[in-house]
């Protein structure tokens, strides 16, 4: 999946940081300037935090399906997907409170 999601960012790119923020809402996360972090760390762990995104949810939904069944651990992966776009989308919002998302 990750190789798709790559390809599919450098389609969602021209559209602005709204896509991105779609597809990879924990690099926006880390490299958001509304956090302080250091800046020296923050470009290495987002594109760390881009290669390993989609890996990590596919162990995730693995350990899930064994007890749960597939619907649950799709849904868990979805919900943990969807909180990253809120924060992601908050943290852009509290950077430039007037900025139209």
């Amino acid at each position: 999946m990750t190789p798709v999601a790559l390809r599919a960012a450098s389609i969602l790119a021209l559209s602005g940081t709204g896509g991105l923020m779609l597809l990879y809402p924990f690099v926006q996360i880390v490299q958001n300037p509304v956090l302080h972090g250091a800046n020296g760390l923050a470009d290495p762990m987002a594109q760390r935090i881009m290669y390993l995104q989609f890996p990590v949810y596919g162990l995730l939904m693995a350990q899930i399906t064994k007890s749960k069944g597939f619907w649950v651990a799709f849904n868990v992966v979805v919900a943990i997907h969807g909180a990253g776009i809120g924060l992601a989308y908050l943290l852009a919002h509290f950077q430039n409170p007037f900025l139209r998302l």
